[in-house]
């Protein structure tokens, strides 16, 4: 079931490199990730586990518990671990245990928000409607209103990028974004409240808006992640200031 891929690790490198269950836990998502296992399989049992890792059952279990509290397998007593169907709730369910206490762990997450703003700008400009139009705009205005400084040009702004993703008309980003723009109210008001807006920033959102606008879906990706790129050098700065 598992094919070639159940080679046990080095156990020389595992003592090496940090935690087993982190490791086995890795393989096993690798598993699942490239088809070897599939929703509603079987997971090996802990022995046949502890065999194929060449470790002992402990680091197995940890694994397995691990596996089970993110919502990727179902222990069912009497019957063995198998896979779940991973949605995106899932996922969104559990991260903040993840993410709550590591300040790189917030830069990654911010990486995954680049992701789902490049890939939602450029398919808002291909989809969006008048209305769309008209929300993104009042979000922009919204921002020409509010003094730089303070919480409400980071709430306007914050409202900008959301109509950009709502335009998208992609329900899976949406879901996403409801969930990851409280990590990015987190991530503001931890680095980076108080901080100036410059015009760079102003003038990103209105050229943004003139290119969904436009439809030009190519030139809004691109400026999308130059913008975020800025954004994200504010944060890394203000991060490693904080330790």
């Amino acid at each position: 079931m598992l094919g070639d891929d159940t080679r046990p690790l080095d156990k020389v490198a595992i003592k090496k490199s940090g935690a087993l269950y982190n490791q086995i836990y890795d393989r096993v998502r690798e598993w699942i990730r490239t088809g070897r296992l599939k929703e509603g399989d079987m997971l090996p049992s802990e022995r046949e586990l502890a065999e194929i890792f060449d470790v002992s059952r402990v680091p197995i279990r940890e694994a397995l518990k691990v596996l089970e509290f993110v919502g990727v397998v179902q222990n069912v007593h009497g019957k063995g671990v198998f896979v779940k169907k991973i949605t995106a709730n899932d996922i969104i369910d559990n991260i903040d245990v993840v993410m709550m206490n590591s300040n790189h762990a917030l830069l990654d997450l911010f990486e995954v928000r680049e992701g789902i703003e490049i890939q939602a700008v450029y398919l808002a400009a291909e989809r969006r409607t008048d209305e769309d139009l008209a929300t993104i705009e009042a979000a922009l205005d919204e921002m020409g209103r509010k003094d730089d400084a303070g919480t409400g040009f980071m709430e306007s702004t914050m409202g900008f990028h959301s109509a950009v993703i709502a335009a998208s008309h992609n329900m899976a980003l949406v879901d996403i974004n409801r969930y990851l723009i409280d990590w990015l109210r987190y991530l503001r008001n931890q680095f980076m409240k108080g901080s100036r807006t410059s015009e760079q920033a102003v003038s990103d959102h209105r050229e943004l808006f003139d290119l969904i606008k436009a439809k030009d879906s190519a030139a809004a990706s691109q400026k999308m992640r130059e913008h975020l790129a800025r954004a994200k050098h504010v944060l890394e700065q203000a991060v490693r200031e904080q330790g």
